[in-house]
């Protein structure tokens, strides 16, 4: 089962919410990452396998470029950002079984309204 890092940009209602259903879940404040800049926030998931969720464009780059090894990212691109919003996203990204796939504990996953997209590392 993957374990998630919540970036500071989401509640820790969403926290909840994602260990209520099982989901070993911690935020960046639970390890010192307040204010943090985007490599250490990456490098904290990687180095703790767990899959990074955010609102924040830049982690689905820096995947991209490759710039943290082992780094699996959750990029949420919805327009409503409420937590209810935020945590139906995620549940239909659980419930569509991706994750049940350790390899993409290690992708891109773009979450859109009606979307998931995966990127994966050639």
């Amino acid at each position: 089962m993957p374990k998630f890092l919540l970036d500071e940009n989401l509640s820790h209602e969403t926290a909840e919410f994602l260990n209520s259903l099982g989901y070993d879940t911690k935020i960046v404040a639970q390890f010192r990452l307040d204010g943090a800049n985007d490599e250490k926030i990456a490098e904290k998931a990687a180095t703790t396998s767990r899959i990074l969720i955010t609102l924040d464009l830049d982690f689905g780059e820096m995947y991209s470029l490759g710039i943290q090894k082992n780094l699996g990212v959750v990029v949420l691109r919805l327009r409503n950002q409420t937590v209810e919003s935020i945590n139906l996203a995620l549940k239909t990204l659980l419930d569509s079984q991706i994750l049940k796939q350790k390899e993409n504990y290690r992708a891109l996953i773009i979450v859109e309204e009606g979307k998931i997209r995966i990127r994966k590392k050639s």
